[in-house]
């Protein structure tokens, strides 16, 4: 099972951005960077630090 990082873009709220990497972010669900666990999907620590601190709705997902 894979899993991928999303949440509403900043830049137009209607929008669903996925995280791409380096820190990156895409609207094209095909450029969207997978993992293998929800554990390394949540060790990309910047992006769970901002859920905190600027309140971004991430979600960790499972595509399985």
């Amino acid at each position: 099972m894979a899993w991928h990082i999303k949440k509403t873009s900043m830049m137009a709220s209607s929008r669903t951005v996925y995280y791409k990497g380096n820190n990156c972010w895409t609207e094209t669900y095909a450029d969207r960077s997978t993992y293998s666990s929800e554990a390394n999907a949540k060790a990309e620590s910047y992006i769970w630090e901002k859920k905190v601190t600027a309140g971004w709705d991430t979600t960790a997902v499972n595509e399985g």
